[in-house]
């Protein structure tokens, strides 16, 4: 795939920078516009900025100033159709697309967040 492939954004939230940059580099590859944000405060306003361009949320659970389930729970108040998916070395979030663990390969990550945006939130 190249670059641009996909018409509308991901919206990557983690306040880890070496995670944020690592993360945009698997989805750039595979064609993917990304986002980034370094906590959900950000995350939110970046949301709200580009709401008709993001497909996906892709977010840390913990995170200093707000954590990702707080993001996704406002994010979802705007946009409840919205894809959600978690990442997270610890903490786990049983929601949306669910929670991918910490660390990841670049090919489990793109699975991911393909079922996410083909299959829409996983059943509860």
């Amino acid at each position: 795939m190249h670059a641009g492939e996909h018409s509308s954004a991901i919206l990557l939230v983690d306040d880890d920078e070496s995670i944020r940059k690592l993360v945009r580099e698997y989805l750039e590859r595979a064609g993917y516009s990304v986002i980034t944000a370094s906590d959900g405060a950000l995350g939110l306003a970046l949301f709200e900025q580009n709401r008709g361009k993001i497909a996906l949320l892709l977010t840390d659970v913990a995170m200093p100033n707000m954590d990702g389930v707080d993001l996704a729970d406002r994010v979802l108040e705007l946009e409840r159709t919205l894809p959600i998916l978690f990442m997270s070395a610890a903490a786990n979030a049983d929601r949306g697309n669910g929670c991918i663990a910490k660390p990841f390969r670049g090919s489990e990550l793109l699975a991911r967040v393909t079922a996410a945006l083909h299959c829409g939130p996983l059943s509860s």
